[in-house]
């Protein structure tokens, strides 16, 4: 699996785990079992409200919170809490006789917190406060647009809102009142309106639109508006029945987003049984461990990182000398800067070019004329980044970012010799279908989201932003279809947008599209390759995973064993391949074995292709192939060792 493969699993199953983790808490439970409010709209434009919680307390709790929407600007000219009088009614509180909580307004949270303590019992609580002119009067009625119960997170059950006039009307109140979990308006009459609900759900809200008279509000006074009551009357009407459409659009939006879901699982089905992936073990079985192992270390580090090479590949080409005995290896002791650095590697290996340049192929020479300057060595020395010591020295890291600029240079000229030299027997190219598959995957998510946020009756305004945040993201993950990274970005985004929908069957069915989505793009691949450089590959994968174990037992000859750590090391598998041979060949390793089988050459050579220039400019990108995310042979874990799976592959996927 490749490293971006890798990244998407890893990135869905967080995901997974957030979303399972956040439902999960302690021991500690608070249940609201019942709420009745009672609201009087004053003459001038107040409404006092009195509600009254039943709680059910498992565990232990010190304080209730009750979320008001105050950030330090609400109008709430006052907020108490109290033990609520046995011996009168809600509405006829008073405030003879009331023990009173102490309470705190955490304006960061928007919440009131009332000390109650409680532990595993039922309690009632009292609230009262004043919103300060929360009604609006114009020329022809007046108005209350008032949202109660906001931000929610828990479950209220058996909930009933009172709403009186406190003056006296001689017309009928029009109410109207807005949730998505089936509360109605069950009485209403010329000064007293009545909404229940059985269960208001987590999340969920009430908002109640009531029009009364201009009696009602003496004290208040007049503001202009530009439309008539008739008008409003029917937008209210009209938002009126897009609710009562809401669960029948919504089912609709189970059917589409199910029917999706299926199309996601055989995409998914179809990338990870790859086609192209079968034919190309079937055809690989043709080819040879023994033809593998002579192949040329660039054209096989090129095969299998299909053309995306990075730095620590340049030993392809020193391993090419190597094989045509031009190049000797030894163990040397390395600069004083390495000495003086307790995290630096001490020794590691030095390479001397000994032979004919007239007979080396382009990248050959230009690698003698990169790495060794026109001399006989190459030395890690001259390509290590700064020890732990020299980052702490200002001058020192100029200098290292000037080699660093140097190397990213002669790399990427070295890389495209060696792709020119490889042009024409290994013919890749990126996989093309991502492009329409991208744009199309974004657009059905956008499209989709947009009917869903429609049919929820959200706020035409939160459609707008949502149309323009996942618009623009879907855009640029069609724009930047040869990276993964923008389309897994976008649909992790609709993750979250999907999950704001108050209708549970709709959420669970579009979010196992999203995750499905994200697992079918982590499955595509980046980067194919023409039919008999795939077979090949599959052939190299298995060589690879061969090496893993420790190679073959019959492939005891040193020469055999010199060019399987040569293979090893360009693999990805260097650790696990000296690890096992070391078990199975320990009298070769310790007297005959080239320095290449010394642990320390491994991790000098590391720290001279990796870990030295770890955190400097330019690092993750210039100093190494650019181009899209597939095609890495291996996963990381350092350049020799190495990935935790034992010898796969990176950037396969689908036909």
């Amino acid at each position: 699996m490749s490293k971006g493969s890798k990244s998407v699993m890893l990135l869905t199953t967080v995901v997974l785990l957030v979303v399972l983790l956040v439902g999960c808490g302690g021991t500690d439970k608070l249940t609201v079992n019942q709420v009745n409010i009672v609201a009087d709209l004053l003459p001038d434009g107040d409404l006092y409200v009195e509600e009254l919680f039943t709680y059910t307390v498992s565990g232990e709790y010190d304080s209730i919170s009750r979320f008001m929407d105050n950030f330090g600007d609400a109008n709430i000219e006052f907020f108490e809490a109290y033990v609520p009088p046995v011996d009168r009614e809600l509405g006829n509180f008073g405030y003879q006789s009331l023990e009173r909580y102490p309470v705190t307004l955490r304006w960061r949270r928007g919440s009131y917190f009332i000390d109650v303590q409680a532990k595993d019992e039922s309690r009632q609580v009292y609230y009262r406060y004043r919103l300060d002119k929360e009604a609006v009067k114009y020329d022809d009625r007046g108005e209350l647009d008032w949202s109660l119960l906001k931000d929610n997170d828990k479950e209220h059950q058996n909930v009933s809102v009172t709403l009186r006039i406190r003056q006296p009307v001689q017309e009928p109140v029009i109410v109207y009142a807005y949730d998505r979990s089936g509360g109605a308006v069950t009485e209403t009459s010329e000064r007293v309106s009545r909404y229940e609900n059985k269960l208001l759900p987590k999340g969920d809200h009430v908002r109640m639109k009531v029009f009364v008279p201009l009696e009602a509000l003496p004290e208040l006074e007049t503001t202009s508006s530009s439309s008539l009551l008739s008008e409003r009357l029917e937008q209210e009407s009209a938002l009126q029945r897009r609710f009562v459409e809401r669960d029948r659009l919504l089912e609709a939006g189970v059917y589409v987003s199910r029917w999706l879901t299926y199309a996601a699982i055989a995409g998914v089905v179809f990338y990870a049984l790859s086609i192209r992936r079968l034919a190309a073990w079937w055809d690989g079985r043709r080819i040879t461990m023994e033809e593998i192992e002579h192949m040329n270390p660039s054209s096989l580090v090129y095969l299998f990182r299909k053309g995306k090479l990075r730095r620590e590949n340049v030993l392809a080409s020193v391993f090419a000398l190597r094989r045509k005995g031009m190049l000797d290896i030894s163990m040397e002791h390395l600069g004083t800067r390495f000495q003086q650095d307790d995290s630096a590697p001490k020794e590691g290996p030095q390479f001397r070019f000994a032979g004919n340049r007239s007979g080396l192929t382009k990248s050959e020479r230009y690698l003698l004329s990169w790495l060794f300057r026109g001399t006989e060595f190459l030395k890690l020395d001259s390509i290590s980044g700064p020890t732990k010591s020299e980052r702490h020295q200002k001058s020192s890291m100029h200098i290292y970012k000037n080699r660093l600029k140097g190397l990213e240079t002669g790399f990427n000229r070295w890389r495209e010799i060696v792709e020119q030299e490889n042009r024409q027997t290994i013919k890749y190219g990126v996989y093309r279908p991502r492009k329409i598959i991208f744009a199309v995957l974004a657009l059905v998510h956008v499209t989709l989201l947009t009917y869903l946020y429609i049919a929820d009756v959200i706020s035409w305004g939160w459609i707008g932003v949502m149309i323009l945040i996942l618009g623009g993201g879907a855009a640029l993950a069609s724009i930047r279809w040869r990276q993964k990274k923008y389309i897994i970005a976008f649909l992790i985004v609709c993750f979250f947008m999907g999950a704001q929908i108050m209708y549970d069957p709709v959420v669970d069915t579009y979010l196992d599209f999203v995750l499905l989505s994200i697992l079918m793009v982590g499955l595509m691949p980046g980067v194919v390759l023409d039919r008999r450089s795939e077979a090949c590959r599959s052939t190299v994968k298995r060589y690879r995973r061969m090496l893993a174990r420790g190679g073959r037992s019959e492939d005891r000859e040193p020469i055999h064993l010199e060019r399987m750590m040569e293979a090893a090391l360009l693999l990805g598998v260097g650790r696990r391949f000296l690890t096992r041979i070391r078990k199975k060949q320990p009298d070769y390793v310790r007297s005959h074995a080239s320095p290449l089988f010394d642990p320390a050459s491994h991790v000098a050579l590391d720290f001279a292709f990796q870990r030295s220039w770890k955190g400097l400019a330019g690092n993750s990108s210039s100093w190494s192939s650019s181009g899209g995310d597939g095609g890495d042979g291996d996963s990381g874990g350092g350049f020799f060792g190495d990935s935790s799976d034992s010898g796969s592959d990176g950037g396969d996927g689908g036909d």
